[in-house]
C-alpha cells in the first residue's frame, strides 16, 4: 500500500469512527442529521482525491478543498468526538450550517473537476509563469537562502504593525522550516542535516520568545504548522510504499504530537491572559509574565471558565471547540455565525451589507488611487469586519470586537441562492491563483514553490474561504503579484549576502533552479 493511500485509509477510518460515537454521545434527530451529512460529505471528498490524480497535477488547489473539509466540517466531528461532545452543541444551526457547507465543498469539488479538465487541454504554462520562472520564485534555494530570508523575515514580523509593507513579508519568517522539506526531497546532499536541525531548534525557541514577546499566539504556531502540513501533503501525494519504519515513526510522531497538544493549549492560554499587559510593559517583562501563567494551571483554568462564560452569554457565540489548540484548526463556528445571522438580515439590510462589501473592495486599493479616482472611502473608519456588519444589521450590536464573518452568510445576503452560481466561477479563480506556485519539473513531476510552500497554512484554513469577499479579492489581484515581487527582492538579497558570506569562507554557494517551464 502507499503511503497516499494509506492516509486516505486513516482519514476515512477516522471519519467512521468519529460518526459512529456520535450515536453514543447524542441520538437526538439533529446530531444524528448532522452527522450524516458530515459523514456524506467528507467520505465524497476523500474519494474524490483517491480515485484521481488531483494531487498530484494540482496540488495547491486540491489541498485547499483538502484543507476546507477538514476545518469547515469533518474536523468539527472528529475534534467533538475526540471530546465526548455532540458536534451539534454549541451551534446556532447545525443542520443548515453544515447542509450549506456540503453543498458548497460539492460546488468546490465539481468546479475542481471543470478546473483540472480545462487546464489539461493547455500545453503551455503562460507567460505568467514565465515571468515567475526568471524572477527566480520556482529556484530551490540553498540552505544559507533559507536561513537569510527567514531572519530577514522574523525582523519584519516585528515591523509588521508599523508597515504594510512588512506586514506583506512577514509570510518569509517561516523560511528555514523549509529545510526539513527539501532534505527529505534531496537528500544530504542538500545541506548538513545536524548543524541545520540544531540551529532550526534554536531558531524556534526565538521565535516562541518574540511571540511571547509580541504576544502574538498566532507567531507561535505558524512555523510548526506550515512543517506540519506540508509533510502532510507531500504523504498525500507519495506513491512510495508504507514501510513498518515508517509506521513506527509516525506513532511516535502522534504520540508526541498528543503530549504536546496539552503543553501548548496551556501555553496559548497563558498568551492570552498576558494580552491584558500588551503595550504596558517590555518585550522581557511579556516573556516573563507568560511563562508565570503557564506555571499556574489553576490560572489558566479560570481564565478559560471566565471565556466560556462570557461566550455563553454573548450573541455572537465563538466559543465551539474547548481545546484552545484545536479551536485554531477549526472554523465552523464562524460560518453558523455568519450564516445564522444572515438569515436575519432584513432587504434593506442587505442592501447595506452590499455598499458596505463594496466600501470593502474599494478599501483594498492604495490611497493616492483612490484620491486620483475621487473614491469616497475613509479607510479610517472602517476599523470593523463583516461579521460585525452581519451581527449589526441582524440584532443592532454596535460595530466594532472584529467578529470573524464568512463569505457563505455575505453572499448569502447579497446574492441568495445565486451565490452557489457564483461561487462556482469564484472557485476556478481561486484554484489557478493558488496553483499559479507550483510548477512542473524537468522530471515530469509538479513540485511547490518556496510562495506556494509558505503560504500553505493559511491557504489549508482560507483557501477557497474567508472572513468576507474582498479578502479573496484581496488574495487574488493583489496577493500574488506583491508576494512574487516582495519574495523576489529579497531573495536577490539573500543570494547577494550568501554570496558574500561564501567568498569571506571560501565556499560557493548552491541554488538548484532546475524547474523548467514547459
Amino acid at each position: 500500500m502507499t503511503i497516499s493511500k494509506f492516509i486516505n485509509n486513516v482519514l476515512i477510518f477516522l471519519t467512521t469512527i468519529a460518526f459512529v460515537a456520535q450515536f453514543f454521545i447524542d441520538f437526538s434527530t439533529v446530531n444524528i442529521a448532522t452527522s450524516c451529512i458530515i459523514l456524506a460529505s467528507s467520505i465524497s471528498t476523500l474519494l474524490y482525491f483517491r480515485w484521481t490524480k488531483a494531487l498530484d497535477s494540482h496540488p495547491l488547489s486540491s489541498f485547499a478543498i483538502i484543507g476546507f473539509c477538514l476545518t469547515s466540517i469533518l474536523g468539527a466531528m472528529l475534534a467533538q468526538s475526540a471530546a465526548w461532545t455532540a458536534v451539534s452543541k454549541d451551534l446556532y444551526q447545525p443542520l443548515f450550517t453544515f447542509s450549506m457547507l456540503a453543498m458548497y465543498q460539492a460546488i468546490a469539488l465539481v468546479a475542481h473537476a471543470v478546473y483540472r479538465m480545462i487546464s489539461a487541454t493547455s500545453a503551455k504554462q503562460g507567460l505568467l509563469r514565465n515571468a515567475f520562472q526568471s524572477l527566480g520564485v520556482y529556484a530551490t534555494p540553498a540552505a544559507l537562502n533559507l536561513w537569510i530570508i527567514g531572519v530577514m523575515g522574523l525582523f519584519f514580523v516585528l515591523l509588521s504593525n508599523i508597515s504594510p509593507v512588512a506586514r506583506g513579508l512577514s509570510f518569509l519568517a517561516w523560511s528555514p522550516f523549509l529545510i526539513p522539506i527539501y532534505l527529505q526531497q534531496m537528500g544530504p546532499s542538500y545541506c548538513n542535516a545536524k548543524k541545520n536541525y540544531i540551529l532550526l531548534f534554536m531558531f524556534t525557541i526565538l521565535v516562541g520568545l518574540v511571540a511571547m514577546a509580541f504576544n502574538a499566539r498566532a507567531m507561535m504556531l505558524s512555523g510548526i504548522a506550515t512543517v506540519a502540513l506540508l509533510f502532510f501533503l507531500i504523504g498525500l501525494r507519495s506513491d512510495k510504499l508504507v514501510s513498518n519504519k515508517m509506521l513506527l515513526r509516525l506513532g511516535v510522531l502522534v504520540i508526541f504530537g498528543i503530549a504536546l497538544s496539552w503543553p501548548v493549549s496551556n501555553m496559548v492560554t497563558a498568551m492570552a491572559i498576558a494580552r491584558a499587559d500588551r503595550g504596558k510593559v517590555s518585550g522581557a517583562e511579556m516573556v516573563a509574565k507568560t511563562l508565570e501563567n503557564f506555571q499556574k494551571q489553576d490560572k489558566i483554568d479560570s481564565f478559560r471558565k471566565e471565556v466560556l462564560t462570557r461566550e455563553l452569554r454573548s450573541s455572537y457565540d465563538e466559543g465551539y471547540i474547548k481545546s484552545p489548540f484545536v479551536a485554531r484548526f477549526v472554523i465552523t463556528q464562524f460560518h453558523d455565525n455568519a450564516m445564522y445571522f444572515a438569515g436575519k438580515v432584513s432587504d434593506k439590510g442587505a442592501e447595506q451589507v452590499m455598499s458596505v462589501s463594496g466600501d470593502f473592495f474599494w478599501a483594498t486599493l492604495p490611497q493616492p488611487f483612490l484620491d486620483a479616482l475621487k473614491i469616497d472611502v475613509n479607510k479610517e473608519k472602517m476599523y470593523f469586519s463583516m461579521g460585525d456588519v452581519l451581527v449589526n444589521l441582524a440584532v443592532g450590536i454596535p460595530l466594532g470586537g472584529q467578529k470573524t464573518g464568512s463569505v457563505f452568510g455575505q453572499g448569502w445576503v447579497m446574492f441568495g441562492v445565486f451565490f452557489s452560481f457564483i461561487y462556482f466561477f469564484m472557485c476556478l479563480i481561486l484554484f489557478l491563483a493558488l496553483d499559479l506556485f507550483a510548477i512542473r519539473a524537468t522530471a515530469g513531476k509538479v513540485e511547490l514553490a518556496v510562495i506556494g510552500m509558505l503560504n500553505v497554512w493559511p491557504n489549508f484554513l482560507f483557501g477557497i474561504t474567508a472572513d468576507s469577499l474582498h479578502y479573496l479579492f484581496i488574495g487574488v489581484v493583489r496577493g500574488v503579484i506583491q508576494s512574487v515581487l516582495l519574495y523576489a527582492i529579497v531573495f536577490a538579497i539573500s543570494k547577494a549576502i550568501s554570496g558574500l558570506i561564501s567568498k569571506l569562507m571560501h565556499e560557493k554557494p548552491i541554488v538548484n533552479s532546475s524547474y523548467a517551464v514547459k
